[in-house]
C-alpha cells in the first residue's frame, strides 16, 4: 500500500497531532515543531511526498503509520 501524499495533507495531519509551523527556509521547506521534536517538510507546489519520505517524516515527528491511517479514516 502505498503513502504517497500531498504536502498538504501531511501538514494538516501534523498539525492535528500538536505540531505548529515555526519558519520557512527558502521556498521549498516548511519546519514544523511540537516543542520537542522539529521536522521538516518540502512543499514542491502540488507534487506529492513520496512513500520513502512520508514514512521518514513520521519516524522525525514520533508518529505511527497506523495514527497516519486512522486520520485518513482508512483501515
Amino acid at each position: 500500500m502505498g503513502l504517497c501524499l500531498s504536502a498538504k495533507t501531511l501538514i494538516k495531519f501534523l498539525e492535528d497531532n500538536g505540531f505548529k509551523f515555526v519558519r520557512s527556509r527558502g521556498t521549498s521547506h516548511h519546519i514544523y515543531s511540537d516543542g520537542v521534536v522539529t521536522v521538516s517538510i518540502p512543499v514542491h507546489g502540488n507534487d506529492d511526498i513520496g512513500e520513502n519520505l512520508v514514512r521518514k517524516i513520521l519516524r522525525e515527528s514520533e508518529l505511527t503509520k497506523i495514527e497516519l491511517l486512522k486520520w485518513l479514516g482508512r483501515k
